[in-house]
């Protein structure tokens, strides 16, 4: 038995590759539920303090961690887009940073045991992913 498919030409081939492009783009910048920024912007900042804890803030650490991964995926499961990170430059930069400000924490915990630069860098982290937040809502063109 043959089987006997349809090869596309070369115009055929780029309309259909252009079509799939178009496509990932339109799902990836799907709007997000609008709670689920302030929650990760929560989660971040609460990640972040656990570092206050000293050396048993790492169950606690782990929890949270594992709270903003079900959060996101629930989230993006109830979208149908779990794994879509957004075509926003803003957005994921502000993601970056407020990685950077955890990270920061952890680095900070091996010199300090004060709690204001935990604070600090909550905050930080929180109101940067806030704003990408923002950034993120404005760019998939979805209402305030």
């Amino acid at each position: 038995m043959e089987n006997n498919l349809d090869v596309p030409d070369a115009a055929e081939a780029r309309e259909a590759l252009a079509g799939i492009d178009s496509v990932q783009r339109a799902v990836r910048d799907t709007p997000w539920p609008t709670w689920i920024y302030p929650v990760n912007a929560l989660l971040l900042a609460a990640m972040t303090l656990t570092f206050l804890l000293g050396d048993d803030g790492f169950i606690p650490l782990l929890a949270v961690s594992a709270t903003v991964i079900a959060v996101n995926l629930l989230a993006g499961y109830k979208m149908g887009t779990p794994y879509t990170l957004p075509t926003s430059r803003a957005f994921l930069a502000s993601v970056v940073a407020s990685g950077a400000c955890v990270f920061a924490a952890f680095i900070v915990a091996e010199f300090t045991t004060q709690a204001w630069p935990f604070i600090v860098l909550a905050l930080a982290a929180a109101a940067s992913y806030l704003a990408g937040g923002v950034a993120h809502r404005r760019s998939t063109g979805a209402p305030r």
